[in-house]
Parts: C-alpha cells; structure tokens; sequence
C-alpha cells in the first residue's frame, strides 16, 4: 500500500484521499472509509474480536487494556503530559460494534512508504505484546454460556439482541421460532426474563428472507385463524362452532365428555367450496373429523391396530380366529356383529366387510381401496347411527349397501300400521325392489313378493269390477295416475294381513286423511282376522269367488268391518277408533246404537240383521255387481 507523509500537517489515506492531521478528521474518515478499514492491520485485528458477542466482564478487561495503549500512544505524542487521554466505552449496539473514541491530540508523527507494513524494533516489539493480547481475547471468546439452556457454546452461534443483551445460542433460538411457529402469533425472545417480540429484521438475520416470509405468512394465517381445506387447498377464515350444539359418541351413542365438545368446536370445520363440502380437522388435518377424539388420541389409534367396528384399539388379537376376523376387538357388542361377518380376505389385503356365507363379496369400504358413491364413514341409510364400516354389510342388486342386521330388521318390523304397504321392500335411496344374491334376507324378500303379487292381483279385480278403472284419476291426461290403473288401486284400496291364515284380505277403501293417520295408529295383529278364520258364521260360500272376497259388517253401525277384535266383534275403522280412544261403542245398549235408515239408503245397500248383532255380507264382488253401485 503507498502512504505518503507530506511535511504538511496532512495524511494521505490508503485511498488517496489528503486529510487533515487531527484527530476529528482522521476518525471522520476512517469511519466512513472501507479501504482503509481493510488495509491497517490494527483495524483488521480489532474486527476478528467480535466483541458484540462478548461477556461483560470481558469488555472491561478489554477496555481496561485499551486504555494502557491508548495511555502509551498519548505518552508518545505528549512527552510533556504521558497521562493526557481520553477515551469513551465502546459497546455493541444493534449487533454491530460502533467505536466511540476520542483522542486529545494529532498525530504529530509523520510515516514512510512502508511504516504500516514495517515498524521499527520498539514498534515491532509491540504488535507482538498486541498479538499476544488478541490470541488471549480469542482463546476467552472461544466459548460463552447460552442464557437459556446454560450451556457453555462455541461463541459463534451466540447472539445478542437489541431488547435483550443476554448471550442466546442459535439452536436455542431456532428451537423457539420452530415452537412459536406451530403455536402462537408472535416469535418471542427464549429468554424467561425478558420474552419480548423478535424484531423482523432479528428474524431475517437469523432465518433468511425466504425462511422469514415462509413463517411469517404461517404466523398471519394463525392470527386471522386461516384454514386451508386438506381436500382442494381452498383457505377460508375458520367460525368456531355453536356452544349449543349437542354431540353424542359415535360408537356408543351417549353425550361426548366437555373436552371432546369443546374440541370439536374449536377444530372441525367443513371446506367452504361448495362443490368439495370436505369435514375435517383443522388442528391435525384428518378426513373426516375424528368425533370423540383429540388429535393426540386420534394420532394414537390410527399408529394402533384397531377394531374395524368400534375403532378403539385392539390389545389382544385372537389368533386362533380366521385372519380376516382378527381386527375385531373382544367387546361384546363387536362379537355379536363378528357371528355374522364374512372370515374373507379380499385382493387388496383387507377383510371382507359382508356377511358370514355370502358367496360374492362386497367391494372393500377401507379408506385407501373405496371408490363408490358409498364410503365406509357414510351412514347406513337404514339404521343412520353407525356407518357403514361399522358392522358387516350386504349389498343389492341395485348396487347400494346396508347393514346386513338392518335389512333384516326392516324386513322383520315390515309395515308400521294395520295395513299392509310394501315400502320396506324398495331401496331406500332408488327405490327399486331389493334384491340379493341367496341370503335370509333374500328369503324373506320372497316371501313378500308373493304377499305383493296377491295384493296386487285382488286390488287391480276390485278395480274393475267396481268400474272404477275408468275414473278421471286413471284416464285423464295429466293426472297422477293416468295409465296406471294398478298403482291407483294399490292407492285407494286398504288390505290387512290375516293373523291366522298369513293371507291379505280387503278393508275398505282408503283417503287421504286416513293414511296420513295410519302410521300414529297403535293396533294389535291378533285382531285381523279375515272372514274365512273368524268363528262368526259366514253363511254360503261363493260359487264364483270363493271366501276371498266375504265380507262383514260392522256390529255397532252401518259400515264394512275391517277390525275383528277379541276373537268375537267386527268393528269398520271408525267404530274401532272411537273404542281405542275410550268411548267403548262396545259398552252401549242395542236399542241405543244407531238404526239403519233401510235398504236404499244404507250405506252397504242391504238388508241386514239389527246393530248390535254379528252379520256376514257375503262376497262383496257379487254384492257389488248386483247393487251396481260405483262407491263400494
């Protein structure tokens, strides 16, 4: 480097720059000048000190040392006053060192070419002592103790902040953002004592841009409550639930505990894009919401071996059951629906879902393999308490799956009221007949498609020979029924099933207030008894019809009979309401019961023992033809 004195009171730098030779001008320049900073050895040993990163009690002794140089050098420039000095603390701020020093006279003294590179013995004598000073300073700086985790670390990976001058080390500090950024809205200072909010630019020199803007947007998502739908990605601000809401266990079907309520109005939230609808969880992330559990309880079931029914872990596996059976837990609820589960495993590895016996196998329900309408969390659209993976399964024809139990216990209770209705005969979501591959429930389901033939059979007769096939409901263009003169009959016409006999028989025809009614009715079955099983007397039997279509009047009025109650009276429906109700039409006097008002205008159109007595009609296709009457 070319340094040149002049005799002039000036200073040529390493830049060329001619300065003043006092000590204001020097330090003005070597402040704001970079070349020289790197070109003077002193300034160059300085900087390796890193002081920022130093303990207090070692930038005293620091200072200390300083002040005997800068003692020595005034001795030099003032042989007169070798303790005139003064100097000022110097200390970090902002993790960067800023000297504050200021000396109390020029440089009188004036330099070769080469006096920066080449001192003289005395000189070269003390960049040696200052050599040695430094190597001790680097040999104290080498490792400092980490505020937080007291830990003695190499001084490198300390840093210091403006709010908090405490010596922090890196792992320290990357430990809290990793943990403010799963948790919190802030990134504060690890310090206990001091836990104040990093600084953005604190937060760059550590991370990086990149980093910090990644973090950032976490932190300003989690501050607005921002979700994002793990289905389509679609982000939305998240509506904490209703605390009214009432939740039940989806496996035992009693009120969930507070926790696993408050839990769920804080987590499950459903995707806002109309076309995804997707449940989950915004604290894990789970499709579907994992009702009755928490994210570390739901974490732990899904790492654990769990029963396909109940979900709850399964301790002690069964070996001596077919494999297929073996993630089936012990409980006893799981082992009644274990009796009729299929012991088949399907190609993909995962136990069948069917039932015990079937011979084609349903498709797998399990998360990974399902690609249906159906998946093994919706619902069975009998029952709507479990869903479908939740107990063996049979599929129909149609295509959909139920509950093998809830079919067959839809096919037990059959209809609700007296009259027979084969509604639970049809798929509840196409209404197609059901069908299935050889079962009971198949059975049963052939049973009453012969029960539905005759119905048909006797009501679509009833029909036509009442002329009503021509009514305006069947052959006016526009109306429900045109052209469906079967469907119209099964509509208007009331057929019970016989206790006895197990045979459909005629009850009069039906409107629309009746059958609104029907369903609330509460009746018991061992009072239908057709005309052929009851003990009344019925008189002839008919040449043409047989007993199919006898008929009996009711004891108490002028009406056709459609109870017969007690094993002895025949009540029509209206009779038999007003006795269920507690007017007992049975407890009147005869000669108190309505009389009838004579053969023409009687509502049946004939003559008839007095109410009060037990009367068989006879067959009411003949009786009809012969009255020709068009209201039956």
């Amino acid at each position: 480097m070319n340094l040149l004195l002049q005799e002039t009171q000036t200073f040529i730098c390493f830049c060329n720059e001619v300065i003043s030779l006092n000590q204001q001008s020097m330090k003005d320049h070597i402040l704001k000048c970079q070349l020289y900073r790197q070109s003077s050895p002193f300034f160059q040993r300085f900087e390796q000190l890193q002081v920022e990163r130093m303990q207090k009690q070692h930038l005293i002794a620091l200072k200390s040392e300083f002040l005997i140089f800068i003692e020595r050098v005034d001795a030099l420039l003032n042989p007169s006053d070798n303790r005139l000095y003064n100097s000022t603390f110097i200390r970090p701020a902002n993790n960067n060192i800023r000297v504050l020093q200021q000396y109390s006279s020029s440089f009188p003294q004036q330099f070769s070419q080469t006096s920066f590179n080449q001192f003289n013995q005395p000189i070269q004598q003390q960049q040696g002592q200052m050599d040695d000073v430094f190597a001790t300073y680097k040999q104290l700086q080498k490792y400092e103790k980490c505020e937080v985790c007291a830990k003695q670390v190499e001084a490198d990976i300390i840093t210091y902040f403006e709010h908090c001058f405490q010596p922090i080390c890196r792992p320290c500090l990357m430990k809290q953002i990793e943990k403010d950024s799963k948790s919190n809205t802030i990134f504060q200072c690890p310090n206990l004592i001091c836990k104040k909010q990093m600084t953005e630019q604190e937060l760059i020199q550590l991370l990086g841009r990149e980093k910090h803007d990644q973090y950032s947007q976490i932190m300003l998502e989690r501050q607005y409550d921002i979700v994002k739908c793990s289905a389509c990605s679609l982000k939305g601000a998240f509506e904490k639930g209703s605390s009214i809401t009432i939740l039940k266990d989806p496996n035992t079907n009693q009120q969930l505990q507070q926790k696993y309520v408050e839990h769920y109005l804080n987590n499950r939230f459903m995707c806002f894009d109309s076309k995804c609808k997707t449940e989950q969880c915004k604290g894990c992330k789970a499709i579907p919401y994992h009702l009755g559990l928490t994210c570390d309880e739901y974490k732990i079931k899904k790492s654990s071996k769990c029963c396909r029914y109940c979900d709850q872990p399964i301790h002690n596996a069964q070996l001596q059951v077919p494999e297929a059976l073996r993630d089936i837990c012990q409980e006893k609820e799981c082992q009644e629906k274990a009796q009729f589960a299929c012991n088949k495993l399907l190609r993909c590895g995962h136990s069948c879902p069917g039932f015990k016996n079937e011979q084609i196998c349903p498709k797998c329900l399990d998360e990974k393999c399902c690609q249906g309408e159906q998946k093994g969390d919706d619902y069975c659209n009998i029952c709507f308490v479990e869903g479908l993976k939740n107990a063996p399964i049979i599929q129909s024809t149609c295509g959909h799956i139920f509950h093998y139990s809830c079919i067959l216990k839809r096919l037990d209770i059959k209809w609700n009221g007296p009259r027979i209705v084969f509604k639970f005969c049809f798929c509840p979501l196409c209404n197609s007949w059901l069908q299935f591959q050889p079962c009971q429930p198949q059975n049963l389901i052939n049973k009453y498609l012969e029960l539905f033939q005759d119905v048909k059979k006797k009501s679509l007769d009833r029909l036509k020979y009442e002329n009503r096939d021509k009514d305006e409901k069947v052959s006016k263009v526009g109306e429900l029924f045109y052209g469906k003169p079967q469907e119209y009959a099964m509509a208007i016409y009331c057929y019970y099933q016989c206790f006895k006999c197990q045979l459909p028989y005629f009850g009069g025809a039906k409107d629309c207030q009746r059958a609104l009614e029907e369903g609330d009715k509460q009746y018991k079955p061992q009072e239908l008894i057709c005309a052929n099983c009851c003990e009344v007397p019925i008189g002839e039997t008919c040449q043409v019809h047989g007993k199919d279509y006898i008929e009996f009047k009711c004891k108490f009025c002028c009406q056709i009979a459609v109870w017969f109650c007690w094993g002895t009276t025949h009540f029509c429906e209206d009779c038999h309401k007003r006795q269920c109700n507690g007017d007992y039409v049975s407890k009147i006097p005869k000669e108190n019961l309505p009389k009838c008002p004579g053969k023409d205008k009687c509502p049946i159109k004939m003559d008839h023992k007095p109410n009060g007595e037990e009367q068989a009609l006879g067959c009411a296709i003949c009786r009809n033809q012969k009255a020709n009457s068009q209201n039956f």
